[in-house]
């Protein structure tokens, strides 16, 4: 009976034994005690046996160097190198005594303490009750749970008392745990709850955890209070939440987390910061009411939100660091979140991903770092209706970006001015991937209806410089005057279509060609002006490669090296209609107004190594790559990658030159290299990095259409930045060296470090400002079964930055902290 307590107190583990579930199970209706000595002291009444005792019943088998029975009272008593096999349970103790009438089990070690029991997993019942020492039934399969009581009261509503009770949830040492939840009473309904009065867990028998009473669920879908959730951060110092679970079904439940935020004080009273501070509920609702024919769920998904009553004072839209007027407080904010995925039928989908803030500010109010991470303009919210055939794809989607960067209302008052976002209202996709059309041809086709516009309003209305941007004057007073001006953005529809063929031919089992032809044509409808308009052109190219390979040696030890040239050429020949359509997005510049005729010449060498009976490793590559501007009549970027594997180092490096183009101020137009040294494998390894960040990647530089990224624009300062190099906003713009670096020893005892820092040299061509920019520091401890893990991190940023974390994570009940 005392199994059941493993059973309750964590979710149910695959491949743990099942546990008597009655005490019919316990102590069936027949008795069979044999030992070396068998002695009847009352015939009929008390037997006793003694040397090599084994008791045997229902599902039980007890064994120690003496044990009595009696059969009027039906309580049966062991001493001595005392062990319980009840299926799945194996306990240990050197007294037991066991009254089937009061329901009632005690137990306890050679020290007078309670006893040891443990779960098992992935062993067979019979296996263990065929085991004959302690030694034997200790290392026998996995132990899912263990555990230690003085006594178990079994009451008459099936819910289990326990006296002066620990438990260790994980594969740990049974007889000597490095931790424990230990409780001084508790109370166990099955597959219901338990509730523990004066709970503590201790490490190494030190108590880290104390709470005064805990409650909680023993099932999958139980209501009860989770694992209290501390954190902290530099931005909203010290917070606390409580979590309640409660099931509605089986198919939805929902959390309510009330918590507080007890918020940080800027250094400067009159100034603004970033932050919350005050009391707060997260509703976390999911939900999976459907299932599919093969019981995976038809319809998932969750809908979580926060409400903060946030008592910091108002800030400036325009500038976090200014206080509002009056600087009242920010009262109630929030934010919610919605992930939902559903399979209508016959090949249809459905899917949402919407995430959305009560203001701008809010983002890096409460994501750590998001200061230093201003890329992300944006939070995009969407959602998409498709059908997924076997060879096409037909998709209608909505997608709508909040603005993060200003400190707006979501639904502020209309007559406020601020930025325009154009808005995905809706796209239509269809698309049919490549596929056989006639002999070696194959061919595919995209087409894309997609309508942009802002929520409210037909225009952009960003004044004739077509720039929006509230720091800067507006200097013809066009900027938000309600009336469309040329430069400005307006309300589009465009209609894209791409189809496109390719062959691919074998030139003497030497060479491999492909050619191909792509059309793009492109319809708008601007619907502030009424006007149409159009851009077509037609894309030609072909693509050859080769590959060269020899093996060295044999088996095991079977080196491969390849070589694999390869060239393309690329060409639009002409652009017809409207040549340079006004920029909204990605397909609107993917070519230039006059064309374009690239190559790309690349020589990628790899050597392989074996890697267990069918699988490879990488020992080293080198990759070159040229491109080439026909029109231009120059050499475009040279691009290349080297990495070697050379025992426990690894080293990698990657870097682009544009050394043709004219009257470029910046060359190198990437540069990174990493290094890594396993001093001793899975113990100790050290590594650095280095990385030149400029303003733009080749990713995002290079339209989707073409080969080639085009130079790197200019950068022209701007004449409100202060040139001194001891100004933030002189660096705006400008590359940056980063060098990483990096150490992580995991040591045998279960002790792990990690250490990282960040160097960076800002604008070495002008001001070479050199500022260790950032370190972090994290210390874990967890025993070898992994049934805990303590963790403490600590990140030190720019200035006076700083975060850090301390979270504790006990297998099978939840992490308490961050």
């Amino acid at each position: 009976m005392v199994g059941l307590l493993l059973t309750l107190a964590l979710t149910t583990t695959a491949g743990q034994l099942p546990v008597p579930t009655s005490p019919g199970e316990l102590l069936g209706e027949t008795v069979e005690l044999t030992g070396d000595v068998r002695v009847e002291t009352e015939p009929g009444v008390l037997v006793v046996a003694r040397k090599n005792a084994v008791l045997r019943s229902g599902t039980s088998v007890l064994r120690a160097d003496e044990i009595s029975y009696n059969h009027t009272t039906q309580v049966a008593e062991a001493r001595g190198n005392v062990l319980l096999v009840m299926r799945g349970l194996v306990g240990f103790a050197e007294h037991l005594t066991l009254d089937r009438q009061r329901r009632t089990l005690t137990a306890e070690n050679a020290n007078g303490e309670g006893a040891a029991f443990v779960q098992k997993e992935n062993v067979s019942p019979e296996a263990l009750a065929g085991m004959e020492t302690a030694e034997q039934l200790a290392k026998a399969g996995k132990n899912a749970f263990s555990f230690s009581t003085r006594g178990l009261h079994i009451r008459e509503d099936g819910a289990y008392e326990l006296e002066g009770s620990s438990f260790t949830p994980c594969d740990c040492d049974v007889l000597t745990p490095t931790w424990r939840i230990s409780t001084s009473s508790a109370k166990l309904t099955p597959d219901e709850s338990a509730s523990l009065t004066l709970p503590a867990v201790y490490v190494y028998g030190v108590p880290v955890l104390l709470l005064p009473w805990v409650y909680l669920p023993l099932s999958q879908r139980a209501s009860g209070l989770l694992m209290p959730e501390v954190t902290g951060s530099g931005l909203s110092g010290f917070q606390l939440d409580q979590p309640l679970f409660l099931t509605l079904g089986r198919s939805y439940d929902l959390t309510l987390s009330p918590g507080y935020a007890f918020g940080t004080e800027p250094l400067e009273p009159t100034q603004g910061s970033l932050g919350v501070k005050g009391p707060r509920l997260s509703t976390e609702f999911r939900y999976a009411p459907l299932a599919g024919p093969e019981g995976n769920p038809a319809m998932e998904g969750r809908l979580w939100t926060q409400l903060i009553y946030d008592l910091k004072p108002e800030r400036d839209p325009l500038n976090y660091n200014v206080l509002a007027p009056g600087a009242p407080t920010r009262g109630l904010r929030g934010w919610g979140l919605l992930e939902h995925r559903q399979k209508l039928g016959n090949g249809f989908f459905a899917r949402a991903d919407m995430k959305l803030f009560s203001d701008g500010f809010l983002f890096a109010d409460t994501t750590t770092n998001s200061a230093f991470a201003r890329s992300f303009y944006y939070v995009p919210s969407t959602a998409t209706v498709y059908h997924r055939g076997t060879d096409d794809y037909a998709g209608l989607a909505l997608a709508y970006r909040q603005d993060i960067r200003w400190g707006y209302s979501l639904f502020g008052a209309g007559d406020v001015p601020r930025p325009t976002v154009f808005q995905e209202l809706p796209t239509l996709r269809y698309a049919l991937p490549t596929r056989p059309l006639l002999g070696p041809l194959n061919g595919g086709v995209e087409v894309e209806l997609s309508r942009l516009s802002p929520l409210d309003q037909l225009l952009g209305d960003e004044g004739t410089d077509g720039i929006y941007w509230p720091l800067l004057p507006d200097a013809d007073g066009t900027q938000g005057n309600g009336r469309f001006d040329p430069g400005e953005r307006q309300a589009r529809t465009r209609l894209d279509v791409m189809p496109r063929v390719n062959a691919t031919f074998d030139l003497g089992g030497v060479l491999r060609l492909t050619p191909y032809l792509a059309v793009r044509e492109s319809l708008y409808l601007y619907e502030v002006t009424r006007e149409t308009s159009h851009r077509g052109y037609g894309m030609v190219g072909a693509y050859m490669d080769t590959e060269l390979s020899r093996v060295f040696g044999e088996g095991a030890n079977a080196l491969r090296h390849s070589i694999l040239p390869s060239v393309e050429v690329r060409a639009v020949p002409h652009v017809f209609g409207q040549g340079s359509p006004q920029i909204y997005d990605e397909v609107d510049a993917a070519v230039p107004e006059n064309g374009f005729f690239q190559g790309q010449v690349a020589l990628r060498q790899k050597l392989l190594a074996r890697a267990g009976p069918t699988g490879t490793r990488e020992l080293a590559r080198l990759d070159v790559v040229q491109g080439v501007d026909f029109l231009e009549r120059r050499l475009g970027e040279t691009s290349g990658r080297i990495l070697a594997v050379l025992g426990p180092v690894t080293a990698e490096a990657r870097g682009r030159l544009d050394l043709f183009t004219p009257e470029t101020e910046e060359r190198l137009t990437q540069l990174s290299a990493r290094i890594g040294w396993s001093i001793i494998r899975d113990r100790l390894s050290v590594s650095a990095g280095y990385e030149r960040a400029l303003a733009s990647s080749e990713q995002v530089r290079r339209p989707i259409d073409m080969l080639l990224p085009p130079p790197l624009a200019p950068q022209v300062p701007d004449p409100g930045t202060a040139v001194s190099c001891s100004s933030d906003a002189a660096f705006v713009n400008k590359s940056i060296d980063r060098v990483l670096l990096g150490a992580e020893t995991r040591l045998p005892f279960g002790l792990n470090l990690g250490y990282a820092a960040e160097v960076q040299r800002k604008d070495p061509a002008r001001c070479d400002v050199a500022e260790l920019f950032s370190q972090t520091l994290n210390v874990s401890f967890s025993p070898s079964c992994d049934c805990w893990r303590l963790n403490a991190w600590t990140r030190v940023g720019p200035g006076t930055t700083f975060d850090g974390g301390l979270s504790v994570t006990i297998l099978n009940l939840g992490t308490f902290g961050r």
